[in-house]
């Protein structure tokens, strides 16, 4: 559900039973319903921004699509991760989450949260009938500390602190055993040798961010079997990987080396499905590898 936004007549700030999301013009429409609220329910507040960017010359969907209603998708899915209290804002392409009460820190924890499911759902959407962006931005600020106006705080949250360009695959005719991953991403510098050494947990959600995967802390205990059956014992051992869940033609897949492309490939060929790749601890992967056996 989306509103639009009427600087200082906000009656809908007061309602906590549905989660709405603001519509706004302009960067100074925004900022004067932000000061209102700080004048009138909290001094202080945290700010979460994410910005889509669409490449329209590369663009191989149907023509319904539009990145506007992309845009509104992906917000709409995002939305229902922060409070209901919470307020947020749809400006253009960039998704401004107000955060009532929040400091500088929960604004990082939140910033977390909406980067690894924006990954994911953007990874899971379904061609051609959404766009997905080229690129993606995140970052988040504060006031009245560490910015003490609100276009300084503004300014602040649009500076990327995590970003990550999608590269689409080209279209061609495809078959179930020649198809090519769908993962449409950029691969930092991280080599799978370097992955192998990294084990701390804590090192582990770091590194997914760099690669633009989501970040498993668990995985599932048991294997359904419709789930099980996808990939052979024999492969997943191979390959150190394993099935945790299929969405239509996607299957996610739980790997320590995500980057794999050899095995991404293979994944694909063997299952006639496409591959959504997620980062797993290697030892907690390999408890589940055995589930297969």
């Amino acid at each position: 559900m989306c509103k639009e936004a009427t600087p200082h007549l906000m009656p809908e700030y007061t309602t906590a039973n549905q989660y709405t999301y603001e519509v706004v013009s302009n960067v100074h429409d925004m900022a004067q319903s932000i000061q209102h609220i700080t004048a009138t329910r909290t001094e202080q507040v945290a700010l979460v921004a994410i910005t889509l960017s669409f490449d329209y010359t590369a663009r191989v969907y149907p023509s319904r699509c539009d990145a506007n209603q992309s845009a509104r998708y992906f917000l709409s899915n995002l939305r229902t991760l922060v409070r209901k209290t919470d307020v947020v804002f749809l400006l253009g392409h960039t998704f401004y989450f107000v955060l009532i009460g929040a400091k500088l820190p929960g604004a990082s924890l939140v910033q977390e949260r909406l980067w690894e499911a924006l990954l994911w759902r953007v990874h899971s959407a379904n061609e051609g009938e959404l766009l997905r962006p080229h690129t993606m931005m995140i970052g988040h600020s504060a006031f009245p500390l560490p910015h003490a106006d609100i276009q300084q705080c503004i300014t602040a949250a649009r500076q990327a602190q995590l970003s990550f360009t999608c590269y689409p695959e080209k279209h061609s005719r495809r078959t179930a055993t020649t198809s090519k991953i769908a993962l449409a991403s950029k691969i930092a510098t991280t080599t799978g040798r370097e992955i192998s050494s990294v084990n701390d947990t804590e090192e582990l959600p770091v590194l997914a961010r760099k690669l633009g995967v989501p970040y498993l802390t668990l995985l599932p205990h048991k294997l359904p079997a419709k789930v099980r059956r996808i990939v052979s014992p024999q492969l997943a051992q191979e390959l150190h990987c394993c099935p945790v869940g299929r969405e239509r033609d996607i299957l996610t897949v739980a790997m320590s080396d995500p980057q794999d492309r050899n095995a991404l490939e293979r994944l694909s060929r063997e299952t006639g499905l496409r591959i959504f790749p997620v980062l797993a601890h290697p030892q907690d992967l390999q408890s589940v590898i055995k589930q297969l056996c």
